[in-house]
């Protein structure tokens, strides 16, 4: 099933609203009474009163701060026409403070979290933007039915649009939601006794460009929440190019540290060192 969306007037009038100064009161009221009826606990430290405590958040900021060139070791994505892997940015590496902050997000409807992680994402995206002038198209990674179902809102569309409202886009970068899931029946797909449950259920589905979202001929950006393998970001590059679309690259919020031995280059002029890469609680990816 396909969830109604917020009118854009009526989401723009509740942004403004919830960030005007005269509301600074009534809304710190609310969350106190909120900390006494719902207890919450950072995510990360599991200190009380704090969905994400500052110095868990500062910890994040620190881990997101330089993007990177994250696609050495996603052995899943896609080859480009000169033999090299898909360009893919990072805003951190998915450990630590930031896999605990997505995978809150993604799995425990920490929605409040989008205030953490949209600004991480939007450094990526932005960082990514910059080795493509020009207008380009944003299209997220869909989530499937299912997990919307479970979850009751894809993570990515949540996060895109926080960033689209608060103007945090690079200019010339417009969001293009064009991608859907398709399920393909299990016996569609060759050796699928010899592969695990998982596996083929990867496998059994592909993202197929909507109908009125034509983006034959346009420099597209993909954007995801975490990098793994990078099997995810194939199969939404083939379902763009099958379109006609001419896809850029790809930004990420994390990706997964790269093999022993890998090595992830800076991108300039928005490199840097890599962020603190030590394995945290939550480590491992997060279920689309």
């Amino acid at each position: 099933m396909e969830y109604p969306r917020i009118p854009p007037r009526l989401a723009a009038g509740l942004d403004r609203v919830s960030g005007a100064s005269w509301t600074r009161g009534p809304r710190e009221a609310l969350a106190e009474l909120a900390t006494v009826l719902a207890p919450s606990e950072c995510v990360y430290c599991q200190c009380d009163d704090a969905v994400m405590c500052p110095a868990c958040r500062g910890a994040f900021r620190a881990a997101t701060l330089r993007p990177f060139a994250a696609q050495e070791g996603a052995e899943g994505l896609p080859l480009l026409p000169d033999g090299e892997p898909l360009p893919v940015t990072a805003a951190g590496v998915y450990a630590r403070e930031v896999s605990a902050a997505l995978l809150a997000f993604k799995n425990r409807q920490r929605i409040p979290l989008a205030g953490v992680l949209g600004p991480a994402l939007a450094g990526s995206i932005r960082a990514a933007a910059q080795a493509h002038p020009g207008p380009l198209a944003l299209v997220p990674v869909p989530s499937s039915r299912m997990a919307r179902a479970r979850r009751g809102y894809a993570p990515v569309d949540v996060l895109i649009r926080w960033i689209s409202r608060r103007g945090l886009l690079p200019p010339g970068v417009a969001v293009v939601p064009a991608l859907r899931v398709v399920r393909r029946p299990p016996w569609a797909v060759a050796e699928q006794k010899s592969r695990g449950r998982r596996a083929r259920s990867s496998d059994a589905a592909e993202f197929v460009v909507r109908p009125g979202h034509p983006v034959s001929g346009a420099p597209v950006l993909l954007v995801d929440d975490v990098l793994t393998t990078g099997s995810t970001l194939a199969r939404g590059y083939l379902g763009l190019l099958r379109a006609g679309a001419c896809v850029q690259g790809a930004a990420v919020l994390a990706a997964t540290a790269p093999p022993r031995g890998g090595e992830r280059g800076p991108l300039p002029p928005a490199g840097g060192p890599t962020p603190d890469d030590t394995p945290g609680p939550g480590a491992g990816a997060a279920a689309r």
